[in-house]
């Protein structure tokens, strides 16, 4: 394993305030990194200064003109020369064996060309954390499967050989979203993609993160991206199930994220309807609820399952209206 030499790649635009963990958790590796690069995408907080305090621990720091998260990993895919290279966001964090047990793994399957894990989801404006499960069940084909979603995961969860990126080249800077999963879609096309099944990185998820920004418009490139991956897909008689199975997806998406927003009732009813309706024999019971709740509203969707659930809870003679003797 210590025959790889591993590339870390953080990437941080004003994330001063959960740079230094981030850096700390590389810094804290079973097995530590060959090089650290920090690519500070032109922040204008104190994110530079933060990655100084650790050049005495080997980190080097590159500043540029903020140009977008894609472009800041293409700068340390250049910058590196490890034989692997890891990403990590400046607002994620790596679990200690994150690099141990992903070089372990490449190690024992010379043929897979990147590996991911599962990931912790911490919630900073709840506290609530649950582990978020990736990859594809048994008989699966993960190729066909991620141009339907993305199976694979964010940046921070992977370890890439760097060979891949000149075969299949690097992250698209014209993408503002999903320039991973576009990448992604290019490498499971290329060659075996592996995981790590336990949980590597934690996701800390903020409303400041780029990607809960400017909904409607990231859910439109997310389509793009999609489609774009199913019409690359053979063979051809399978296009038209993944495109149904897409944008079934899509319009469960959309119908959540109306009615986070609070936008028209019957916008919010027909997007998940044609979720439902597009594909019903994926995810049926989670469309259905969808459904119901686009119908009913979340406060008496929410109203009506604390009152079923506090049904089933009590005694079932209770619920038929029978004395205990």
């Amino acid at each position: 394993m210590r025959d790889f030499r591993v590339s870390v790649v953080v990437t941080a635009y004003n994330a001063a305030a959960y740079l230094g963990a981030a850096i700390e958790s590389v810094l804290a590796q079973s097995r530590p990194a060959d090089e650290i690069v920090v690519i500070d995408d032109g922040s204008t907080d104190a994110t530079a200064e933060v990655a100084r305090r650790y050049e005495s621990h080997g980190v080097r720091l590159i500043q540029q003109p903020n140009q977008g998260a894609g472009a800041a990993r293409n700068r340390g895919i250049r910058e590196t020369s490890g034989d692997l290279v890891a990403f990590l966001d400046g607002d994620d964090l790596w679990l200690p064996h994150k690099i141990e047990r992903q070089t372990a793994y490449l190690a024992a399957h010379p043929e897979t060309v990147m590996v991911s894990c599962l990931r912790w989801r911490w919630d900073q404006t709840t506290g609530e954390r649950h582990i978020e499960y990736f990859g594809v069940r048994p008989g699966r084909n993960l190729m066909h499967e991620n141009v339907v979603r993305n199976v694979i995961g964010n940046p921070s969860m992977t370890l890439i050989r760097r060979s891949v990126f000149d075969a299949v080249g690097v992250f698209d800077p014209a993408l503002r979203w999903g320039q991973d999963w576009d990448l992604f879609i290019r490498i499971a096309a290329y060659g075996p993609v592996g995981f790590v099944m336990e949980p590597l990185m934690i996701y800390r998820w903020h409303p400041g993160g780029i990607s809960h920004h400017r909904g409607i418009e990231r859910l439109d490139m997310f389509q793009s991206i999609a489609c774009r991956g199913i019409a690359r897909v053979y063979p051809v008689w399978r296009r038209p199930i993944l495109f149904a199975r897409r944008l079934s997806w899509d319009q469960c998406d959309r119908a959540a994220y109306a009615s986070q927003l609070g936008l028209p009732y019957l916008r919010r009813v027909a997007h998940a309807w044609m979720g439902l309706a597009l594909f019903p024999f994926e995810r049926p019971v989670s469309k259905t609820k969808r459904l119901l709740r686009s119908l009913l509203g979340e406060e008496s969707y929410a109203a009506i399952g604390r009152t079923v659930r506090g049904v089933m809870r009590r005694p079932a003679d209770k619920r038929e209206g029978l004395e205990l003797p």
